[in-house]
C-alpha cells in the first residue's frame, strides 16, 4: 500500500515510508469514505422522495455534511444516481455471475439467483427501490452503459438455461432468451410488488429469509414446470 523507499538517515539506507505516501494514503481514504457516505446518503433521500422530489441539499442533510461538499465529489444530482446504479449494480452482477458459474443443476441455480435478487430487497430495500422506481421504470434505463450492465445479467441466467438444456435437465427446443425473459420477467414483478407494498412478508421479522426463499424456490418451480396439477384436466 505505501511505497517503500531508502532513507538517508545516519547509519545506513534503512528503507523507510515516505511522509507524504502516508498522507496521500489518508487523504485517498478520507475521500473515498466521504464519497461513500454521499452516495448511502442519496440512496435513502431518493428513496423517501424519489429522484425528482430530491435535491442536493436533502442529501447533503442525510449525510451531516456541507451542501457544498457534495459538489467536491458529484457534477449533480444525476451523476449521483449514475454513480449508485453503476458501482451497486456491478458488485451485484459479480455475484450473480458466481451462481451462474456453480457446477450444480440448473434448478439450483436459478433458486439462488431468485433467493440473491429477492434477498437484496431484504437486506438492502432503499437500493432496490431506488433501482426499480427511479432508474429502471424511467427513461434512463434506456442509457446504453445501464442497458449494457442489465445484458450480462441476462446472459448470465442464459448460461444457466443453455447449461441445463445441454445436460438434458430443461427442454432444449425452446428458445433460451425466450426462458430467460420470463424467468427475470416473473422476479421482477415480485420485486416490485415488494417495492410498492403489494407483496409483505408472511409471518414475522425473524421469518423474513425463510419467506424470500419459499418465494424463490416457488417461482423456480412455476417457471420450470408450471402449474398444472398431477391429475389431468376434466
Amino acid at each position: 500500500m505505501f511505497e517503500v523507499r531508502a532513507g538517508a538517515a545516519a547509519g545506513g539506507g534503512a528503507p523507510g515510508i515516505a511522509m507524504s505516501d502516508v498522507a496521500m494514503s489518508d487523504t485517498t481514504r478520507a475521500r473515498s469514505e466521504k464519497r461513500d457516505l454521499i452516495l448511502d446518503a442519496a440512496i435513502k433521500v431518493f428513496a423517501r422522495h424519489g429522484y425528482h422530489g430530491s435535491r442536493v441539499s436533502d442529501i447533503a442533510r442525510e449525510a451531516g455534511i456541507a451542501y457544498g461538499l457534495v459538489y467536491h465529489y458529484f457534477k449533480n444530482k444525476e451523476e449521483i444516481l449514475a454513480t449508485i446504479y453503476e458501482e451497486r449494480w456491478t458488485g451485484f452482477l459479480e455475484a450473480v455471475e458466481d451462481i451462474a458459474g456453480a457446477a450444480t443443476s440448473a434448478e439450483d441455480r436459478l433458486v439462488s439467483l431468485a433467493a440473491l435478487v429477492l434477498n437484496a430487497f431484504r437486506l438492502r430495500p432503499d437500493w432496490v427501490k431506488v433501482l426499480v422506481l427511479e432508474i429502471h421504470r424511467s427513461s434512463r434505463f434506456a442509457d446504453p452503459v445501464q442497458l449494457r450492465a442489465v445484458g450480462r445479467l441476462f446472459d448470465a441466467v442464459e448460461r444457466i438455461v443453455r447449461a441445463g438444456q445441454e445436460r438434458g435437465e430443461l427442454r432444449g427446443e425452446l428458445d433460451p432468451r425466450i426462458a430467460v425473459y420470463v424467468f427475470m420477467g416473473a422476479l421482477d414483478l415480485v420485486i416490485t410488488g415488494l417495492v410498492i407494498g403489494v407483496t409483505r412478508v408472511e409471518g414475522g421479522e425473524g421469518d423474513e429469509r425463510a419467506f424470500y426463499l419459499k418465494v424463490a424456490k416457488t417461482v423456480v418451480e412455476i417457471f420450470l414446470h408450471g402449474l398444472a396439477g398431477k391429475e389431468p384436466a376434466r
